[in-house]
């Protein structure tokens, strides 16, 4: 007997401690945290497909802290084509010749050039021209690629910052070559952009609000150039409203009174204004004569994707476009 009890005490002595030993590894697993996996970055080659995206982060987290450094990264951006281009585009790639402007063209046409930043186009002949430098660039000690900066830290919203690669992948992607695409100099430009560590910003000054900036197209022609590709040339005239904080000027109560007329907001009006070509009565701020160059690629998506080959920005005056 008190052997058969002794075995049945190391049974349960060995069960007891067994279960100690499982709960003790059991538990030193939960106190173990994963490894943290840090997010892939799509890095994009020039002239490949743009990333669909506009704005993104990339941002490390680790155990639910963000380090000041990390969150400074947090604003980078890849390049890509907004929608607004390829619709005006397909709106219109069936004319030919000097086209008969519409109501759903200049619709159109207004929302592609808003988003592009269309005031902020910069003037060039090919994407060779940026290696050359006006007399402002000239002045300040780099070259036309400064405009070109500017303008896509405008296009892409004007975030934190922009990777160098990013950049060149952008300026690429919208300007077309005539030769072939030779790598831009990376360099802060003065007045226009930052530039520090490989990333570009914008340089810290303010700029206008867009939602108040409208495009009135005022000419349109379309050439065929060979089988696959057309050219398209756009003139056009751009007006900024300022809103009710500053004086009103001859623009302005021109708006206000129309838009009192329409019994709708002086956007909405400005809108509605420019699709019906009542905007011309104005005097714009510039004008904008534009070569478009669009490569059909078989029935792939960017086919419609708008690429820059001219632009050519004036003040009003007695011969407008």
């Amino acid at each position: 007997m008190f052997v058969v009890h002794k075995k049945i005490s190391i049974t349960a002595i060995c069960f007891v401690m067994l279960s100690i030993l499982i709960t003790g590894c059991h538990q030193q697993e939960k106190n173990v945290l994963p490894a943290c996996k840090e997010p892939v970055r799509e890095e994009v080659e020039p002239n490949s497909q743009p990333k669909e995206s506009i704005t993104g982060t990339n941002e490390v987290k680790q155990n639910g802290d963000t380090s000041e450094e990390q969150k400074q990264k947090t604003a980078e951006v890849s390049y890509a084509f907004y929608p607004s281009g390829p619709d005006f585009i397909k709106s219109v790639i069936n004319e030919r010749g000097n086209v008969e402007i519409t109501d759903d063209m200049r619709e159109k046409f207004n929302l592609f050039a808003r988003d592009y930043r269309w005031c902020y186009m910069p003037d060039m002949n090919y994407y060779e021209s940026f290696f050359e430098a006006n007399e402002y660039t000239q002045s300040l000690g780099y070259n036309n690629f400064g405009f070109a900066v500017f303008y896509v830290l405008n296009y892409m919203k004007c975030p934190e910052k922009i990777s160098d690669n990013d950049m060149q992948n952008a300026i690429q992607s919208l300007f077309v070559a005539k030769q072939g695409y030779k790598d831009m100099p990376h360099q802060a430009y003065r007045k226009l952009a930052d530039y520090e560590d490989g990333y570009y910003s914008p340089w810290p000054e303010g700029g206008l609000d867009h939602n108040r900036m409208f495009y009135l197209l005022t000419k349109l022609e379309i050439v065929q150039h060979g089988a696959d590709g057309v050219y398209i040339t756009v003139c056009a005239k751009n007006y900024y409203f300022n809103d009710s904080g500053y004086e009103p000027g001859e623009n302005e109560k021109w708006l206000i009174e129309k838009s009192n007329k329409m019994g709708m907001p002086d956007m909405q009006a400005a809108a509605k204004l420019v699709k019906n070509g009542e905007m011309k009565e104005l005097k714009g701020d510039s004008n904008f004569e534009t070569t478009i160059y669009i490569k059909f690629n078989g029935q792939k998506a960017d086919s419609y994707n708008p690429r820059f080959v001219f632009n050519n920005t004036c003040g009003n005056d007695p011969n407008e476009i």
